[in-house]
């Protein structure tokens, strides 16, 4: 009886510490629910989350240095930044006159709009009108971007060049208006008899009000007419980049851009943003003529015809270099973005989209807990129609989509790198000659001399017959790579939120459908696909099903990217929603009830789909009654093929249940599950999915970014000629970096003005430190006076560099060998000093040893006296005892004095 008791006690005890354990790993996402609802006004929203009707702020807060320190006083609240919003001045490089006014146009003249990079202060516009949440930006690349980081050296070099100096920018400005044959006259600059007028289109939505008044001010005080036309992106798009630049209604842009995701490849941008190589976005880009040179170095770049990452460096810092020169653009800060979120609340936060990003799902959470709900706000929620097609792309309903979706890939909120998440695993074999890299455990990468595209692999679609075209019938025998894809056992194992499982057929729903919507024989023929499925179709040349246990599917494009990562993801799908889902769509589009784009429902005259509000609800519903009773298989001369005869009835029967218990028809495969939705509240309610293959903490090890901790430690004194060490500490969570987990840990040597004396990449000693050595060579350059030390410092783990900077001081020779002599004279006096003190306390001692040992010799001098006198008492005490006694009473008594 007491083993039994016993055995009962060890039993509860060891459940009390495995049930917490269990309960913090639950199957799908970390809480229960989350509750998303609108909120545009910061100040209310900061005011909710410290009260706690709120835990989480999904859009970022605007620059608003007041508001930010209360948010900074706050107990209650927590907060991260992100990076992708960046502001530049667009300039109109028609000319020198406009052809449709005549009017000059001085930004038609390169060197004037390179001076315009000496007349704006980007750190005034940083710290007065950002309020310190911006950053100077000279380049077309994020600064906390890997790219910036590769070229560092060159970037801080074109910094320092091209920083504010009004009086060289009016010098060069003057200089090139007047040989465009401009006067200036009484403070005001005349071309052809009239005044000089610049057009700036001033963006009223945000800070960009301040900045374009900020350039006009500065253009009014080099003479100057400015005229500041103001307005909403709505109100000035159709001047600046749909209307024609020759027109001459405008001259500067305040111009915003924003990037979603880290950018690992910013090598097209020079490209993108300066040369007609992007024509596409309109009138604007076929106007850009670059210098030739400029021009070539782009387009190896936007091509990536470069044969090793070290000669794409190199094109990547002199486009760097030609583009401040041609400055059709000038970039002004990267915006330094504020998310916000209550201290108990925990969520990975994208360097770029901040919460935006297809992580938030797994690793929001309660710290330290499982469950519970989440009240999350954003700038708007539900804005446009969802479908699985062509539906919404607003970044405030992707959120919610990235939660009931799932994906073949999630990304590195830090890096940027594309990770496995339905994957298992994967094989790129590129051509020789590419240049791409992989950083993954998951991918293999193998160069090959020739990628055969086999016979058998699908190429197309014949809409009219239903049958497959192979690559063999097209005659496509190669590609520039092969993708091999091994999703793994997913097939009847993966569930969907009604309750469906994964089949073959919800992978191959979307091949007939991409042919159909291009066709002009089909109903679903649109228009507005064409673009996206050209560039498609240039790059797909073919995939195959390998097997289906596990699924291994092959695809064969001509594609490539700096990371294979990008290649894999940008091929490799996942059918997030089922087949039986797209149907009910697809019939309604086919009967002209609906349509999945907006482009063809405005040409119809029919709603734009919706599959969770409006009017489309009706349609969808009766669509889905009218395909269950008839057994409705779209593209059923391909379809029945892979959907059997006793599932169409059930997958019908599980979407009615679901639309009967949510309201709505869309069904995913993510973490979570769309509830409950009110358009018109613009509320969303998502419950955890916990169907969901994945337990909770897959994803917890990106909750918090590891940032390398710098410190650098410089030497006492720098000489000229003379070889000078600093040691790097890199740390992180307060252990040592591994060396293997950083890519690079470069420096560079600058004076007070930013000019570079020395460059040049650390070595690594032991994990956590690194070492720079400037030699004699280095330290030859530099002047006694004060310098810094710049270390650049960029993990394998998160894609932002850590620039540490510290002061050091370079010491004349002279200067440094009197430092030497003081050092020297110091130390012989302090050492004969000690000398001196030795010899007088021996001196002490000896003078202390002469008078003991005259002490001594008097004690001896006394000591032999009484010998003496004692002696001669004895010597007559004997005499006196040899003579003859006169009684014996008498004799005793002199006997007895003798003996005392």
């Amino acid at each position: 009886m007491k083993n039994k008791v016993a055995l009962v006690i060890v039993l509860l005890l060891a459940l009390s510490i495995l049930l917490p354990l269990l309960r913090a790993q639950p199957q799908g996402p970390w809480v229960d629910e989350v509750d998303f609802f609108a909120e545009k006004d910061p100040a209310k929203v900061i005011d909710m989350l410290s009260k706690g009707d709120m835990q989480i702020y999904f859009t970022e807060i605007r620059a608003d240095p007041a508001l930010m320190q209360k948010i900074k006083s706050d107990p209650n609240l927590k907060y991260t930044y992100s990076y992708g919003l960046y502001y530049d001045l667009t300039f109109n490089p028609v000319g020198p006159e406009f052809p449709a006014t005549g009017k000059l146009n001085p930004f038609s003249d390169p060197r004037i709009r390179e001076a315009m990079n000496w007349l704006v202060d980007r750190n005034y516009i940083a710290n007065e009108i950002f309020g310190g949440l911006a950053v100077p930006k000279w380049l077309p690349i994020v600064n906390v971007f890997p790219d910036y980081a590769r070229i560092a050296d060159t970037a801080k070099a074109l910094e320092a060049k091209y920083s504010y100096d009004f009086e060289k920018a009016k010098a060069v400005i003057f200089e090139e208006m007047s040989k465009l044959g401009a006067t200036f006259k009484d403070g005001k600059w005349y071309y052809k008899g009239s005044p000089v007028e610049i057009t700036i289109l001033i963006r009223t939505e945000d800070h960009r009000k301040q900045i374009g008044d900020y350039v006009a001010d500065q253009l009014q005080k080099l003479g100057f007419t400015v005229i500041r036309r103001y307005g909403t992106s709505r109100d000035l798009a159709p001047l600046w980049i749909r209307g024609n630049p020759a027109d001459g209604k405008w001259n500067i842009y305040t111009g915003g851009w924003i990037t979603t995701a880290v950018e690992r490849d910013s090598a097209s941008n020079f490209g993108f943003f300066y040369t007609p190589l992007a024509s596409y976005m309109g009138p604007l880009w076929q106007a850009y003529k670059p210098d030739p040179i400029f021009y070539e170095v782009a387009t190896k770049l936007w091509n990536g015809q470069f044969t090793s990452m070290e000669e794409r460096t190199q094109l990547i810092a002199k486009a760097a270099e030609l583009a401040l020169k041609d400055s059709v653009r000038i970039w002004l800060v990267d915006q330094i973005a504020p998310r916000v979120y209550r201290k108990e609340v925990q969520c990975a936060s994208d360097f770029s989209a901040g919460f935006d990003n297809n992580l938030w799902p797994m690793t929001l959470r309660y710290v330290g807990k499982e469950g519970g709900t989440i009240k999350a706000g954003m700038r708007e929620v539900l804005v446009d129609p969802w479908n699985p097609v062509a539906g919404t792309n607003w970044v405030y309903d992707s959120v919610l989509l990235m939660a009931v979706d799932d994906y073949a890939y999630r990304t590195n909120p830090y890096t940027g790198l594309q990770m496995a998440n339905r994957l298992v695993s994967a094989e790129v074999y590129a051509l020789k000659g590419i240049v791409t890299q992989s950083s993954s455990d998951w991918l293999k990468l193998t160069f090959v001399d020739k990628v055969e595209v086999p016979a058998d692999a699908w190429y197309a679609y014949d809409v009219k017959t239903g049958k497959v075209i192979t690559s063999g019938e097209a005659g496509v025998k190669y590609a520039q790579v092969k993708i091999v894809a091994n999703y793994g056992d997913v097939l009847g194992k993966i569930k969907y939120h009604d309750g469906t499982t994964m089949t073959l057929a919800d992978w191959l729903i979307g091949w007939p459908l991409t042919f159909a919507r291009v066709d002009p024989s089909s109903p679903l023929y649109d228009k507005s696909a064409i673009a996206s499925f050209q560039q498609w179709r240039d790059m797909m040349r073919g995939w195959r099903i390998v097997s289906t246990s596990p699924l291994v599917i092959e695809y064969y494009v001509n594609y490539t990217a700096l990371d294979a990562e990008a290649i894999v993801f940008g091929f490799a799908g996942w059918p997030s929603n089922p087949w039986h889902m797209l149907a009910i769509g697809i019939r309604a589009e086919e009967k002209g009830l609906l349509a999945f784009s907006a482009d063809k429902a405005g040409e119809m005259n029919v709603e734009w789909m919706n599959y969770i509000g409006g009017p489309s609800l009706d349609i969808l519903s009766k669509m889905l009654s009218e395909a269950q009773s008839e057994g409705y298989i779209p593209f059923k001369a391909f379809m029945s093929n892979y959907v059997k005869p006793d599932e169409v009835n059930a997958r019908y029967t599980a979407l009615k249940n679901w639309y009967q218990a949510h309201g709505h028809f869309y069904v995913g495969a993510g973490p979570f599950y769309l509830d409950k939705v009110d358009y018109n509240a613009h509320i969303a309610v998502l419950k955890a999915n916990r169907n969901f293959p994945d337990k909770a903490d897959r994803w917890s090890f990106l909750a918090t970014p590891p940032i390398p901790e710098v410190s650098v430690k410089v030497p006492d004194i720098v000489v000229p000629g003379a070889e000078a060490t600093f040691t790097l500490n890199i740390n992180v969570g307060g252990k040592p970096y591994p060396t293997g987990r950083i890519d690079f840990v470069k420096y560079m040597v600058l004076d007070a003005q930013g000019n570079v004396y020395a460059k040049g990449v650390a070595t690594p000693q032991a994990d956590g430190v690194w070492i720079v050595k400037l030699s004699g060579e280095d330290t030859g350059k530099l002047t006694p006076g004060s310098y810094r030390i710049l270390t650049i410092t960029l993990s394998k783990d998160v894609a932002t560099p850590v620039l540490v900077e510290k002061p050091f001081t370079v010491t004349s020779q002279i200067a440094y060998f009197q430092t030497l002599l003081t050092q020297v004279q110091s130390s012989l006096e302090s050492k004969l000093g000690s000398l001196q003190a030795g010899i007088t306390d021996v001196n002490n001692k000896v003078n202390n040893l002469s008078s003991r040992v005259s002490g001594i010799e008097s004690t001896l001098n006394m000591a032999l006296a009484l010998s003496v006198v004692s002696l001669l008492l004895a010597i007559v005490a004997l005499a006196m005892g040899l003579r003859k006694p006169k009684t014996v009473e008498k004799t005793s008594q002199e006997a007895t004095q003798v003996k005392s």
